[in-house]
């Protein structure tokens, strides 16, 4: 093989390497992520069939898709009014419970409503108020499997 051609194909291979090693991993949910900041809310739609209960499922309402993610800069999000939780549940914001097993969900875990806000984010909260997420529209590919 003539000395150019395999200059050529070391250097394709190096600066795959390279273009690989700055590409994004799987989203990783003990880190959190920076997507930046929801603006106003565009809008409310109660009724949202979900259960978010491993992080990892996406949920899609009038053709976008949201995806479950734990904010690095949650202080730079806006407040979330706390639901009332009958008999005590878990609340308190976005929460991640590591369960050798999916349980089913409780009464009202299954919908909620969905808050979306400008900027391609949205909150997620169960009719229980056992379950909330922030979502984005930006895809994000998990590094878990639930």
């Amino acid at each position: 093989m003539p000395k150019v051609a395999v200059l050529a194909v070391v250097g394709a291979l190096v600066l795959g390497a390279l273009l690989s090693a700055c590409a994004p991993g799987p989203y990783d949910h003990r880190n959190g992520a920076d997507l930046g900041v929801p603006g106003a809310v565009v809008e409310t739609v109660e009724g949202v069939e979900a259960y978010p209960a491993c992080g990892n499922e996406p949920l899609t309402v009038d053709g976008t898709t949201w995806y479950p993610f734990t904010p690095s800069n949650l202080d730079e999000f806006p407040e979330v009014a706390a639901l009332a939780t009958p008999g005590g549940g878990l609340g308190g914001g976005t929460m991640r419970i590591v369960l050798p097993a999916v349980a089913e969900p409780g009464p009202g875990d299954d919908v909620g409503t969905l808050t979306v806000y400008e900027g391609g984010f949205a909150y997620w909260a169960s009719d229980s108020g056992d379950i909330r997420t922030w979502l984005t529209d930006q895809e994000i590919e998990y590094n878990w499997v639930c």
